[in-house]
């Protein structure tokens, strides 16, 4: 009977306790790390959602770029940080595709980290050199199929999503590319407007206003919904039944952290996604909230770490 009294007034004390830290939670400044450099897709909307964040927590949050190859320094201070509420890391779909090119990662998605949610999903646009014959997605598998390798895709980067999106196409149409690597959208752009590659996947951001100033042509969005802020141009899978390839944006707090914090985060970035200012951001860009919990945010993103697995495996790309 002792016993059983004094285990019940441990677990009473536990719960008293984890009541007050959270009365008391946030009570400082919370840090958003983003893996990433200033002024790149995941800051422009990390920015005003630290902004909304910190007026509903009532504590500022601040937001650090810590830019390495694929997040992995930011991803790796996050993963070792204490795991108290107060250090957030905010990334992309690299989040789940890195550990497929690295298998001697400091870190792991899986053991050190608990998503908080999957904000937004940011569908992928297909743009094309005004000068390439193709003009829709049938038309250029028709022309790979007829001569291997014939149609050339940029490749910003060797393993992000828009990179990986070309390599999906390939296996789901059944037909072999030529992949010219930059290192990044921006070096591609000069290239594709001249003509010297055909094809590109990039964000609809700095890929659509070169196609309403006529300089690209787009020729199909990635994801299962037409995309407005691409004027509802067609998409893949109209083609390709069930192709998706979208980068995405997750907040994610150290493994360990109390759910009972991970779920007020969750709650605020419900909130504050809901806000105008994010609101307005995410049309013009073409980006569309998820806002996945954080038992639906871990799936997902296991479902997109075994989709991408399986493009890398299967088409013999470079693994470190």
């Amino acid at each position: 009977m002792k016993k059983s009294a004094s285990t019940l007034a441990a677990l009473l004390c536990g719960l008293l306790f984890n009541a007050h830290a959270m009365a008391d939670y946030p009570d400082r400044a919370l840090r958003m790390v983003v893996p990433f450099g200033a002024g790149g897709g995941v800051d422009a909307l990390a920015r005003p959602l630290a902004k909304e964040l910190g007026e509903i927590l009532g504590q500022s949050v601040i937001v650090e770029n810590k830019p390495s190859t694929n997040g992995q320094i930011g991803m790796t201070e996050v993963a070792r940080a204490e795991p108290d509420g107060y250090t957030m890391v905010m990334s992309s779909a690299a989040y789940a595709i890195t550990p497929a090119f690295y298998h001697d990662l400091p870190y792991s998605v899986v053991k050190d980290f608990a998503p908080v949610t999957i904000l937004a999903s940011n569908p992928l646009v297909l743009v094309a050199s005004t000068k390439f014959q193709a003009s829709t997605v049938a038309d250029m598998i028709a022309m790979a199929r007829a001569r291997s390798g014939s149609v050339n895709f940029a490749a910003p980067g060797n393993s992000g999503v828009h990179y990986l999106a070309a390599e999906l196409l390939g296996s789901v149409a059944g037909v072999k590319w030529t992949s010219v690597p930059y290192k990044g959208a921006g070096p591609a752009f000069p290239d594709l407007i001249s003509g010297q590659v055909d094809v590109m996947f990039d964000n609809p951001a700095s890929s659509l206003p070169f196609v309403q100033s006529g300089r690209l042509k787009l020729i199909a969005t990635t994801g299962q919904k037409r995309l407005a802020a691409a004027g509802n141009a067609p998409t893949i899978a109209e083609t390709l039944p069930g192709f998706d390839a979208a980068n995405w944006f997750v907040l994610a707090v150290p493994a360990g952290t109390p759910q009972a914090r991970i779920q007020k985060l969750y709650d605020a970035s419900v909130r504050a996604m809901k806000q105008p200012a994010i609101v307005e951001f995410m049309n013009r860009n073409g980006i569309a909230p998820i806002l996945d919990s954080p038992p639906e945010a871990a799936r997902y993103i296991r479902a997109e770490a075994d989709k991408w697995r399986g493009v890398v495996k299967d088409n013999g790309l470079s693994v470190q």
